[in-house]
């Protein structure tokens, strides 16, 4: 059984990545990391693929205060199996986590993630999904939501946008039959719960932490938890778990809030008319409704 965080009141108080970063101001995916290092402790080895968090060791400075490595962006999860069958032959204990965004794990690192998995390697991958290539001005990937203005997907008289539909990157990982979860910066109970529980599980994790981004989204600095609020309380992002092929969902709001309410917040949508958004909404609403009767087989 894992150390459950109940209450605010319960988060450590001690920090392991400190002030100083050159991230953009208001970053979640900054936070991110902050409360996953809080949730897991100090004996934790951190690798992180080039990315926006890439900045946040910039030698000799670094804000973290545990054990960190940079590698390329296609091999993360390569690299924390090494350290992690290192630790074990050298009879040493560690919690080892791959922090990474979303073109990397969609796309450029998929296949490095895929074979952490099928190894076995017990290993927290958690993806910080700021849902386009940000670090390098914000272009398409495959976690891109249909219909957003990307620098390679802008909007105009031949297209509205992104017009290809998103991979899910959670049902991909939990078939491979491991520990897959989404999580927000705006339930950070939830999150840091679901940490703890991988830590315990000693198997391999993936969990898909939504990141907003202030250049990319486009929405005010102050509104990042607010906008990642609406995504959940809309479903555009709901959060569920998927433990031993079995789906939870983590959370289902009283009242489902419109997808207007969420996107309005954000220039990334800005071109899209009311009829743009009915679109988006029936998606949304027929996903949510799959993953409704999805949980509900499973209990079953």
């Amino acid at each position: 059984m894992y150390n459950e965080i109940k209450a605010l009141r319960d988060i450590p108080e001690e920090d392991f990545l400190i002030g100083g970063s050159p991230t953009c101001s208001g970053c979640p995916a900054e936070l991110g990391l902050k409360m996953a290092l809080k949730a897991l402790g100090k004996n934790t080895i951190v690798v992180n693929s080039s990315g926006c968090m890439s900045l946040l060791c910039n030698y000799p400075y670094t804000p973290l205060k545990v054990s960190w490595i940079h590698c390329a962006i296609e091999n993360a999860a390569a690299t924390a199996t090494g350290i992690a069958r290192a630790m074990r032959l050298l009879k040493r204990e560690a919690t080892v986590i791959c922090y990474a965004g979303d073109g990397s794990t969609y796309d450029i690192g998929i296949g490095s993630l895929s074979g952490m998995a099928a190894r076995g390697d017990p290993i927290i991958y958690i993806c910080y999904n700021n849902q386009a290539y940000a670090n390098t001005g914000n272009q398409w990937d495959t976690a891109t939501p249909f219909l957003a203005n990307t620098k390679t997907t802008p909007p105009g008289k031949q297209s509205k946008g992104n017009l290809i539909p998103h991979k899910n990157m959670i049902k991909i990982m939990g078939a491979h039959g491991i520990y897959a979860a989404s999580a927000s910066p705006a339930y950070p109970l939830d999150y840091m719960n679901k940490l703890r529980k991988a830590q315990a599980m000693n198997i391999p994790a993936y969990i898909e932490y939504l990141s907003p981004c202030v250049p990319g989204w486009g929405y005010d600095q102050e509104k990042g938890i607010k906008v990642a609020k609406l995504a959940t309380e809309s479903c555009f992002w709901p959060l569920y778990e998927i433990e031993n092929n079995k789906i939870t969902i983590n959370y289902k709001p009283t009242q489902m809030r419109s997808v207007k309410e969420f996107i309005q917040l954000q220039d990334r949508f800005r071109h899209l008319s009311d009829y743009d958004i009915n679109v988006i909404q029936g998606l949304v609403t027929t996903d949510w409704k799959e993953l409704l009767e999805a949980e509900t087989c499973k209990k079953t």
